[in-house]
Formats: structure tokens, sequence, C-alpha cells
């Protein structure tokens, strides 16, 4: 058998390269067009979460079918979840809208606010990594959520970390959400996958 050559070794892996590259560009547009309504966005960030990890078991299936099946398996659970979720940070928006209003005791609002938003990003940035690909009751999802932040805070900071770092990008750039939501899932459930034995084949 003829063994290949460094130039068929070298093709072969910027073929491999040229083909994730397509499907992680192809994975985020599917997670932002699902997130351009708000009703949808739990489902797609869950789906989004859930294909990324398919992807890191080595799933080479279609994106777009795959996406959108994960999407309709988990969107009752993840916009369950994430509905109870909404009014908190529209509420914590507000307060933090107005601090700028208040003089001498801004400082203090603020601070007081602060101590409700950290623990609300690290619960609600770790809620779909814990719970994707399954139909849970929106009780079990919160328990596993607090369950995986408890028994992991450093894998808990760093999503939560990825996910702030992520939307302040989008948000100073949104065309970045093309580019950069696919690799920061696929980060997040390297993350939390580690404790787990698996094989370790990305896409």
């Amino acid at each position: 058998m003829t063994r290949p050559t460094g130039r068929h070794r070298w093709a072969g892996t910027t073929l491999q390269a040229l083909d994730t590259a397509c499907r992680y560009l192809l994975l985020s547009t599917l997670w932002t067009i699902g997130t351009a309504l708000v009703v949808t966005a739990p489902a797609a960030t869950s789906a989004l979460v859930e294909t990324a990890r398919g992807g890191s078991r080595g799933d080479l299936g279609p994106v777009l079918t795959t996406f959108l099946a994960n999407m309709r398996r988990t969107a009752r659970t993840s916009t369950a979840a994430a509905a109870v979720l909404l009014p908190v940070a529209a509420l914590l928006g507000v307060n933090f809208a107005i601090v700028p209003l208040m003089r001498e005791q801004g400082m203090y609002v603020a601070a007081a606010l602060m101590s409700i938003a950290i623990p609300f990003l690290l619960f609600s940035a770790n809620l779909m990594p814990a719970t994707a690909g399954e139909d849970l009751p929106v009780r079990q999802a919160y328990r596993r959520t607090l369950e995986r932040i408890v028994t992991h805070p450093f894998v808990a900071i760093v999503t939560a970390l990825i996910a702030a770092g992520g939307a302040a990008l989008i948000y100073l750039q949104p065309l970045s959400a093309f580019v950069i939501a696919a690799p920061a899932a696929r980060l997040v459930v390297a993350l939390h996958d580690r404790p787990a034995a698996r094989p370790a084949r990305a896409y």
C-alpha cells in the first residue's frame, strides 16, 4: 500500500481545516438567525451547544438538519427555563441604566446590583451547557445547573466569562456573531465535558 506523501497529508489537513471552518460558520449563522427572535433564542442557544457537543464526539452529519433537530427536541425546556430568567435580566438592565442618574448613592446601588448580577450571569451562562440536549423539567434543569456550578466552579466561571465576552463583542460588532458563536460553544463544551472520558474528535 502506498504511503501518503507529505503533499497529500498537507492537502488532507487543509481540506479538513476548511471543512471545520465552514461548519463553524454555518453553525454560527444558524444560531444568529435563531436568536433574531427573542422567543426562539433559548432553543437556538441550546441547539448551538448540543450541535457543538455532537461535533466534539465526531458527529459529522449535516449541520443544518442536526441543528434544527436539536432545536426542536429541547425547545420546550430551554424556552421555559429562560422565560423565568428574562424578567430578572430586564429588571437588572433597567436598574443599571438608572444608576448613572444617581449621585452620592449611585456607587452603593451599583455595588448592590453587581452582587446580584454576577451570580445571575454565572447561573444563566451555565444553564444551556449543563442541560442542552435533554428535555428536562425546569426545576430539574435548574437543579442540574446549580450542581454543575457547585461541583465545577472553575468551569462555571470560565463559561460565564466566555459568555460575557462573546456578548460584549457582539454588542460592539453585531456581525461578529456569524463568526464567534460556534467556536465559543465548542470551547464551552470542551470545558463542561472534560470530567467525562470520551473521544477527543472535534470537527
